[in-house]
């Protein structure tokens, strides 16, 4: 009786500590080898971690049982895929206090991450979720993860898909009003650089024409000792916007050791 208290303490404290995470659940596709790959994600466990109390990583990994030729499920086998990732959630969530944390399918597989505070009843939980999928070719595996390093560097977006994404939430943010569709904005864009050398090289092979030059100050910031370059020019803002001029910047910014810091549509 003593250990079940144990447990389900343990369980409400985890519970009570996840209700503080602000989830932001974010699908992308990235292309690996020519074969696209699919990944659902939690961009919102970033900022928390990696979670000390959840310091083991569970994966189960499922054969889709009819890909298509790019490696990735037919729509009338979504609604199975989807059951079984709620059984996964529900019965490791119960039994573990596991989270989920994303999945991703590439060639006829699809694998879910989940991170728990142990691995104690993991393989009974697994079995009881994947028991209503008895077609499914499937195997699962725990092992320490401290750093949750499957998290980043399997689930979480790189640098440049992560400025992707959250240029084209803020897009479709954007665009919910009509009235600012097809409409010209006035759009600010920050940078920084290691050296003044290296601003002064990026300005000379800008992709784009245009620019006028907000600030450029002579000195580093104190505080990151990089020098500081603010822009703006017009657009007007689509989701294709994004792959082609955004992208774009962010890439002849690299080549000079910067940082693309973001953009924002100046309020008139």
């Amino acid at each position: 009786m003593r250990r079940y208290l144990i447990v389900a303490c343990l369980h409400l404290s985890l519970f009570s500590q996840s209700q503080k995470i602000q989830h932001d659940w974010e699908n992308y596709v990235l292309a690996v080898d020519g074969k696209p790959v699919s990944i659902n994600v939690d961009l919102g466990l970033s900022s928390k971690a990696p979670i000390k109390e959840r310091p083991f990583v569970i994966i189960l990994r499922a054969k889709i049982k009819n890909p298509d030729t790019q490696g990735m499920p037919y729509p009338e086998e979504y609604a199975s895929l989807l059951n079984m990732e709620d059984s996964l959630i529900y019965n490791l969530g119960k039994e573990t206090g596991a989270i989920f944390t994303g999945r991703f399918t590439q060639r006829g597989l699809r694998e879910f991450y989940f991170y728990a505070p142990d691995t104690i009843g993991f393989e009974k939980s697994v079995f009881v979720a994947m028991a209503s999928f008895s077609e499914y070719e499937w195997l699962s595996q725990a092992k320490a993860d401290p750093q949750w390093d499957n998290f980043f560097t399997v689930l979480y977006p790189s640098e440049l898909e992560l400025l992707r994404i959250r240029g084209k939430k803020q897009i479709e943010l954007i665009l919910k009003d009509d009235a600012k569709k097809n409409e010209s904005n006035m759009v600010q864009h920050s940078f920084t650089f290691p050296t003044v050398k290296d601003r002064e090289g990026f300005l000379k092979t800008l992709p784009w024409t245009g620019f006028e030059i907000l600030a450029m100050p002579p000195l580093p910031d104190t505080k990151t000792n990089r020098f500081a370059l603010e822009m703006e020019r017009k657009a007007v803002l689509s989701l294709e916007w994004v792959d082609q001029f955004v992208v774009s910047l962010y890439k002849a910014t690299k080549r000079y050791g910067g940082k693309y810091e973001g953009w924002a549509v100046v309020v008139e």
